[in-house]
C-alpha cells in the first residue's frame, strides 16, 4: 500500500526572514508585505501576529492599528522558494521522492520506509523535530493518498496525524472542503449551501456536483479517496559542478597549491560549459592534516568562466586566510609555530547563472572589455573591502526624499540598469538636487509672505539673496507611518548662481536646507 507524508510549514516565510537577519532584536510579531499602489498589504504573518488578530490581506495600516509594535518586512518569494527547496533536499532522508508544493508544503513518498524509523508515528515525529531544530514550525500527516495527507496536515486539529491503512474516508469526514485544494470560489459556494465538511460533500451524488461545481471538485475527491492515482513530481536538481583533488604528499606552501586549484577550475569550468552556466559563487574547500577544513568563498557580480579573473580573487582570499591562520596559531601556541599541512582541495560552483553571450553590434563598434573591466574592478574591491562596502542606489516607492532610495550590495543588484516601474519618480527627477544632504539642516531665512518662498537665507556663515524661487511642492507622508511629515519645498536661485532645495516644515516651526543643485 502506498503511503505519503505531508510536511506543512505554515510560517515558513516569516521564519526564513528571522533566519536571514532581516529583523533585529528579540523575535516579535512579524508580517511580510507587498506593495499595492502607494499602500502595503500583509502577505504572510507569523504565529505571534496571527494570535494577535493580524491576517493576510489586511493593509499594513490596519495591522499596525491592531498591533502597534508590529514588524514589517518586504516579501521575497525567491528566497522563500529557495528555503523550501533546501528543506526538500533535507527531507529525502525520509523517502526517495519529495515534491515541493509552493508556498509552504512538502510531499514525501514514504512507501516501505517506516521500518527504518521504527514505525510511521516515530518517522513523523522525527520529521517535525528535525524541522524545529532548523527553526521551522511544521505540521505532518501520513495517509494512503497525496490529497488525504495534504488535507490532514493543513487542516487537522493535531500537529501530527497518522491515518491507518484503508481508513482515509473516515479521517477526512470532519475536515472542511477547502482542505481538498479546491478553488476558493468553489469553497465559498459550498459554504453558502451549508456544505461545511467533507463528510457532507461525500453524501451528495457526484453527477450533480460535477454539473454545478465543475470537474475539478470530483477530481480532488477521487484523488483524496485513492480512486485516481496522483503522482508526485520529484524536486530534483543536479549536483553543483565540483572537482576534488587529494595530495599524495601534504603541501605546506600556498604557492604550490594554486596550480592544483587551477587544474580543479578547468574541470569545474568544463562542467559549467556543458550546462551553459557561469559561476556566481565559488567555494574552495581546503583540507588540513589534524585540523578542520576551511571554506573560502568568492562571489561575483556577473557570471564568469575566466580563470584570470576568478583565479586572482581566489588567490587573494587564500593569502588573506593564510595570514589569519598563522595569527591564530601563533596566538594559541606558545611553542614553535608548525606550518599547516594541506592534504586536499575541493572546488564547488555553489551558485550559478545562465551564461549570456553578448551579441555583436550591428552598426556602432563597442569598445571590447568595458563591461568586463567594471565587473572585475567591483569584484576586486569587494574582495578587499567586503561586499557590503560596494553598493549601488535603488529607488524606493516613497515620497519622502530621504527614504526614496536604498543602498544594495552590487553582488545582489548587479551592474545592469533596472526599470523602476515608478513613473512618478521619473517626472520629478529633473526637479531633484544632485546632492541630497543626509539630514535636513535648519537654516535662517527671511520671507515677505507667510506661506511664500524666502527672499534671503544664511548658509555656512554667508548670507545669500534669493533672485528666483520655484515652488511650493508639497510632500506629505501617509498617516499610518507614525510621525506625520508635511513639507513645502522651494528651489531657490541666489545671486551667486548657486541653487538650493529648501523646505518649510508645516507641522513644526523652521526652514531647512535639504539639497544643493549642480
Amino acid at each position: 500500500m502506498r503511503r505519503v507524508l505531508c510536511l506543512h510549514l505554515p510560517y515558513l516565510a516569516t521564519e526564513r526572514a528571522w533566519h536571514d537577519g532581516l529583523c533585529r532584536g528579540e523575535p516579535g510579531p512579524l508580517v511580510l508585505t507587498r506593495p499595492v499602489g502607494a499602500a502595503h498589504v500583509v502577505e504572510r504573518v507569523c504565529a505571534q501576529a496571527r494570535r494577535l488578530g493580524v491576517r493576510p490581506g489586511m493593509s499594513l495600516a490596519q495591522a499596525r492599528a491592531l498591533v502597534p509594535e508590529l514588524l514589517a518586512v518586504a516579501c521575497d518569494n525567491q528566497k522563500d522558494r529557495a528555503a523550501l527547496v533546501e528543506l526538500a533536499r533535507w527531507a529525502t532522508r525520509f523517502g526517495p521522492t519529495v515534491e515541493v508544493v509552493e508556498p509552504d508544503t512538502l510531499l514525501v513518498d514514504v512507501t516501505g520506509c517506516a521500518l527504518l524509523f521504527r514505525g510511521e508515528t516515530n518517522m513523523t515525529r522525527q520529521a517535525v523535530a528535525g524541522l524545529k531544530e532548523r527553526g521551522f514550525e511544521a505540521r505532518a500527516a501520513i495517509a494512503d493518498t497525496v490529497g488525504a495527507a495534504y488535507a490532514l496536515a493543513t487542516s487537522a486539529s493535531e500537529p501530527v496525524t497518522v491515518v491507518p491503512v484503508g481508513q482515509t474516508a473516515a479521517w477526512l469526514t470532519p475536515l472542511p472542503p477547502a482542505a481538498l485544494r479546491l478553488d476558493p470560489d468553489v469553497c465559498e459556494q459550498l459554504d453558502r449551501l451549508g456544505i461545511r465538511r467533507i463528510g457532507d460533500l461525500l453524501m451528495l451524488p457526484r453527477a450533480s456536483l460535477a454539473t454545478r461545481f465543475g470537474p475539478e471538485l470530483i477530481l480532488r475527491v477521487r484523488q483524496a479517496l485513492g480512486e485516481t492515482c496522483e503522482v508526485l513530481a520529484a524536486c530534483t536538481s543536479p549536483p553543483p559542478p565540483l572537482a576534488r583533488l587529494s595530495f599524495e604528499v601534504p603541501a605546506t606552501d600556498w604557492s604550490s597549491v594554486m596550480p592544483a586549484v587551477r587544474r580543479l577550475w578547468t574541470d569545474v569550468c568544463e562542467q559549467l560549459r556543458r550546462r551553459g552556466m557561469g559561476v556566481r559563487r565559488l567555494e574552495c574547500v581546503v583540507y588540513y592534516e589534524g585540523a578542520p577544513p576551511d571554506v573560502l568563498c568568492v562571489e561575483l557580480v556577473r557570471p564568469s568562466r575566466q580563470w584570470t579573473h576568478v583565479g586572482t580573487l581566489l588567490e587573494q582570499r587564500l593569502e588573506q586566510r593564510s595570514g589569519g591562520l598563522r595569527a591564530e596559531r601563533a596566538a594559541s601556541e606558545a611553542h614553535e609555530l608548525y606550518p599547516l599541512r594541506i592534504t586536499g582541495l575541493m572546488l564547488v560552483a555553489r551558485e550559478t547563472s545562465c551564461w549570456r553571450v553578448q551579441p555583436g553590434e550591428l552598426f556602432a563598434q563597442r569598445e571590447p572589455g568595458v563591461e568586463e573591466a567594471l565587473d572585475i574592478l567591483i569584484d576586486r574591491l569587494a574582495g578587499r573591502l567586503g561586499h557590503e562596502a560596494i553598493v549601488r542606489p535603488e529607488l524606493v516607492d516613497d515620497h519622502q526624499p530621504e527614504l526614496a532610495f536604498r543602498y544594495v550590495p552590487m553582488v545582489e543588484a548587479g551592474c545592469e540598469p533596472k526599470e523602476t516601474g515608478m513613473g512618478w519618480l521619473s517626472t520629478v527627477a529633473i526637479r531633484r538636487p544632485l546632492r541630497l544632504l543626509t539630514r535636513p539642516v535648519r537654516i535662517r531665512v527671511l520671507a515677505l509672505a507667510e506661506n511664500g518662498p524666502p527672499t534671503w537665507l544664511r548658509w555656512r556663515g554667508r548670507g545669500h539673496v534669493v533672485v528666483r524661487a520655484v515652488g511650493p511642492e508639497r510632500l506629505e507622508t501617509a498617516w499610518w507611518r507614525g510621525a506625520d511629515v508635511r513639507r513645502d519645498y522651494f528651489r531657490l536661485t541666489v545671486a551667486s548662481g548657486e541653487e538650493f532645495w529648501v523646505f518649510r516644515a508645516l507641522n513644526a516651526p523652521g526652514w531647512y536646507l535639504h539639497g544643493i543643485f549642480g
